[in-house]
């Protein structure tokens, strides 16, 4: 319980509410105890305060990738009124009949990070490019031949393109084979620790893992260290820890294809405020290119 009221004060503390608002906007994201999806309503609430004024209202919700539970937060996003939605999907297609029956009733809602079915307009990292690249240079790294293992995570847009672009960029390698794509490590350390130790057993002789985000890769890492194994570990993500394990060369460490969560977010409010004041979007899905960080260019980059 001390924990829980401790978590609960520190996003009051981050995420204000005012009593009067020029906007008021929902936010329901998947995961709040992770650093990317913090620094994504960090950055919505700076945004929309430099573009509507310090009196934005912004309500904050975490659906813990419950798909029943984000219908709630809708439902209560709307019974509150607000003026614009900002969604990270449980489930792409699950979500869609909610989310067009509140956009179809005036209440825009737009996709961050995850697609969702019917949603005014998506704003979302290049998933397909971030698992191409990401899964190019562990090929390179391995110097084109291997066994590699990917573990998978909830099955939601981002996640499954990833994977898409991971095994695209791997079909030019003959030589590495991928001996399983099924683990679901749930983008989350405990579930990466629990799937990479559950390949070690399983499987001999895994010469890379490409984790579905950073998180996941930390979990896994656990596990190999833990059992005294060598694998290399490429991930998603650019997260603070990402970053701080490429620039202390961890054993295993060789990169995480970066995603820039505040630029998503900026870019949602300025989309968000076009509809508002035009009722219209020039464009209904947006892409936000990445980059590889590795050993050699983390300084490089900025922390989230």
């Amino acid at each position: 319980m001390k924990t829980l009221n401790a978590l609960t004060l520190y996003l009051v503390c981050l995420f204000p509410s005012w009593s009067q608002a020029a906007i008021t906007a929902g936010v329901s994201v998947s995961d709040l105890t992770n650093p990317y999806f913090v620094t994504m309503v960090r950055s919505l609430r700076d945004e929309l305060q430099i573009t509507f004024g310090d009196d934005v209202r912004l309500l904050v919700r975490s659906s813990a990738y419950d798909h029943p539970r984000q219908v709630r937060q809708l439902e209560e996003f709307v019974a509150e009124k607000v003026d614009v939605i900002f969604l990270v999907a449980s489930d792409e297609h699950k979500i869609g009949p909610t989310v067009e029956r509140i956009v179809t009733h005036g209440t825009p809602i737009f996709a961050i990070d995850v697609r969702a079915k019917g949603a005014t307009a998506t704003i979302t990292t290049d998933n397909v490019q971030a698992g191409r690249i990401a899964c190019k240079g562990l090929a390179e790294s391995l110097n084109a031949r291997g066994n590699v293992i990917i573990i998978n995570g909830p099955q939601v847009s981002s996640v499954i393109e990833r994977v898409t672009g991971c095994k695209q960029a791997l079909v030019h390698y003959p030589k590495i084979v991928v001996i399983s794509d099924q683990l679901n490590g749930t983008a989350s350390i405990e579930g990466g620790l629990e799937s990479m130790a559950y390949a070690l057993q399983a499987y001999s002789g895994i010469d890379g893992v490409f984790a579905i985000n950073d998180p996941t890769a930390l979990g896994a890492e656990q596990a190999i260290v833990q059992a005294n194994a060598n694998a290399l570990i490429m991930s998603v993500d650019g997260s603070p820890a990402g970053r701080d394990a490429l620039l202390q060369r961890r054993k295993g460490w060789i990169g995480t294809a970066t995603q820039f969560p505040d630029v998503m977010s900026r870019e949602a409010v300025k989309i968000a405020d076009k509809w508002l004041d035009e009722h219209k979007v020039d464009s209904t899905v947006v892409l936000i290119p990445t980059k590889l960080m590795n050993q050699d260019n983390a300084a490089s980059f900025s922390a989230w």
